[in-house]
């Protein structure tokens, strides 16, 4: 095992730069498209990116203690799928509490503009943090591009070329939308749909 992941490291990387840096695209714009509604599809789109480049960053350690910005920059983005989560809690919580159709507003002995103030401060929550999700991720620009860099100078010409190969090949999916897979029940496996 320890050599696959030796000998596919470019690979593990090319995908893992690549899944980030569409996750990365995806905030921005929803950042850019500021509404009051937020889509739950496209964080959990982003959510998925950031599984995939999370699974991959491991994958791309060649031994552990040996690769700290790699295993860093792996940390990273489990910070950032965290905030997607929380993203997504919060606007499934609103969800919830608009839809409850009285249950919810009977349980609290409230009324319809308590339950929709409560509604509110969901949306207000996951505005906060997609806010911060944005600002995080400015910050990451530059030390990403470095990390780039500094593995691409530590690779082998052939380990270059291989990282550009899968990277073009990684690049054409996500434009064409093929970059989807689904979680295998019961492993930490994912599965090209």
């Amino acid at each position: 095992m320890i050599n696959h992941i030796k000998q596919n490291r470019p690979v593990h990387l090319a995908r893992r730069d690549v899944y980030f840096e569409q996750a990365a695209k995806l905030i921005h714009k929803q950042q850019i498209a500021y509404s009051p509604e937020i889509s739950l599809e496209k964080y959990e789109e982003i959510l998925f990116l950031l599984r995939v480049a999370r699974q991959q960053a491991y994958f791309a350690v060649r031994e552990s203690g040996k690769n700290g910005s790699d295993e860093q920059f792996g940390r990273f983005i489990n910070l950032l799928a965290g905030n997607v989560k929380a993203v997504l809690s919060m606007m499934n919580l609103k969800e919830t509490v608009e839809s409850s159709e009285g249950s919810f507003i009977s349980f609290l002995g409230a009324n319809q503009a308590s339950v929709a103030l409560q509604a509110e401060e969901y949306q207000r929550r996951a505005n906060d943090i997609i806010r911060s999700l944005h600002n995080t991720l400015k910050l990451a620009e530059d030390p990403f591009e470095l990390l780039k860099i500094e593995n691409s100078d530590a690779g082998t010409a052939e380990e270059r070329k291989r990282y550009s190969k899968a990277r073009e090949h990684f690049v054409q999916l996500v434009k064409e939308g093929r970059h989807r897979y689904k979680i295998v029940r019961g492993t930490r496996m994912l599965k090209h749909i």
